[in-house]
């Protein structure tokens, strides 16, 4: 047996190819830019859940949002924000106040919601991220769906990746027929409509959505077209071909085939939540049937409607089916609710947080409220971050929805057997019980 012998090296020369391995930055933390133009809870906190795990692993993250939210949070306080609007969701819609009452106290029907949002925003949040994006070098976009074109006109502009993150894939992404939406004036699934309604929803009432949001998507384009943006009509066009991702909790949203790209992550809940206040905690533990009524960060309903709703309650109290009640107001007005004088129950006493068995709060730590085994009920608009954390807990639901997706979640709710719709437009007294 012959011996292995080394095999000889040529003198023959070798051209390398030096490639300078920093334009990969394998190795270097990416810079990453994640943009709400809504903010509030329901948007954020699951955004920056995930932008927490990046931040861990030494990437560098920059939010461009409304409010001053990461600062005031012991959870996101290491992440800066670019703060865009003193208060949550006043660069979203149209300044124009009685415009938004329209929104949140009569029928939104296309056209109001058309008329609510300002394309002028467009290039004014094109404008500060573009701006943040040059400042910190992007890398990456992380973006926000909901009325936040800019953010995926801008990846598309300078060429970088981008990540796309929403509550529902239902406006986000191509929906098979059998799935519509309450702002469609539709179900959310056609399993038990007829023929008639499956066409209606499949077919005339996108045409109609889209006849009415032609002049806000052309004067989209006329935003695009001042900054130099390629224009389109498509919505969609920007995002088929990303990463989606989509804060859910599986079964929640009706069966439906996805894009390889569009991925169900959900639901993102926050590892720590705020604690009860002593005072909250006592009245927890006094009233052992309590119900805890919010309306989240965003809406609000009409004088009338909260007014019903107390005295609901102080019916409910009375007939020994719930012993309390914890409402945070948020963005309700005390001082319209003060003004009214022909009732006949101590309104005075209750807002002023006289009145022993309701407590008023402006915000409340609401993941421990619904936590606490004395909270049998939640009164609430079915906004995505509220159901998700009443499906966690396991409490039941009254969803009385005021714009948006809450109609849509609302039914989601009731078909699932966790919750019973109420209606903004005939609530009476005896709507909850």
């Amino acid at each position: 047996m012959q011996p292995i012998r080394p095999m000889s090296l040529s003198t023959k020369r070798y051209t390398y190819v030096v490639f300078n391995f920093v334009l990969y930055r394998t190795d270097v933390p990416k810079n990453i830019l994640a943009t709400s133009s809504v903010g509030g809870g329901s948007h954020l906190i699951p955004m920056l859940e995930i932008l927490n795990i990046l931040v861990d692993r030494g990437y560098n993250v920059t939010l461009v949002a409304p409010g001053n939210f990461t600062a005031n949070s012991d959870s996101y306080r290491l992440i800066p924000q670019i703060i865009v609007g003193d208060e949550v969701g006043t660069s979203l819609l149209n300044s124009d106040q009685e415009l938004l009452k329209k929104l949140f106290f009569e029928v939104a029907d296309f056209t109001t919601m058309a008329k609510s949002f300002d394309a002028e925003l467009y290039t004014k949040f094109y404008n500060i991220y573009k701006r943040t994006a040059e400042d910190i070098n992007v890398d990456l976009f992380f973006c926000d769906f909901a009325i936040n074109d800019q953010c995926f006109d801008l990846a598309w502009q300078l060429e970088k990746p981008v990540v796309g993150f929403s509550s529902s894939p239902m406006f986000a992404t191509i929906q098979p027929p059998y799935k519509s939406d309450p702002v469609l004036g539709c179900h959310v699934t056609m399993e038990n409509e007829s023929f008639y309604e499956r066409f209606k929803c499949a077919i005339i009432k996108p045409l109609q959505l889209i006849n009415v949001f032609i002049k806000t998507l052309s004067s989209l384009n006329d935003q695009r077209t001042n900054l130099g943006v390629e224009t389109y009509w498509n919505p969609r066009s920007r995002m088929d071909n990303i990463l989606f991702l989509f804060d859910t909790f599986f079964g929640f949203e009706p069966p439906a085939p996805m894009l390889p790209l569009h991925q169900e992550i959900g639901p993102v809940l926050p590892d720590t939540y705020p604690d009860l206040t002593p005072a909250l905690d006592s009245f927890l533990n006094a009233h052992p049937r309590t119900m805890y009524f919010s309306l989240g960060t965003n809406v609000f309903t009409s004088p009338q409607n909260i007014i019903i709703l107390l005295n609901s309650c102080l019916e409910l109290i009375k007939q020994n089916i719930i012993d309390g009640v914890i409402w945070a107001t948020v963005k309700t007005n005390i001082t319209e609710l003060m003004s009214f004088s022909n009732i006949d129950f101590p309104i005075s006493n209750i807002l002023n947080n006289n009145y022993p068995h309701i407590h008023i709060t402006k915000f409340a730590p609401q993941f421990a409220i619904l936590s606490h085994e004395n909270t049998k009920i939640f009164l609430s608009q079915g906004g995505v971050s509220s159901s998700h954390e009443s499906i966690y807990t396991a409490t039941p639901m009254l969803v009385l929805p005021i714009m948006g997706d809450q109609f849509g979640n609302a039914e989601k709710l009731e078909l699932a057997g966790i919750a019973l719709r109420l209606s903004k437009f005939n609530l009476t007294v005896d709507n909850k019980y």
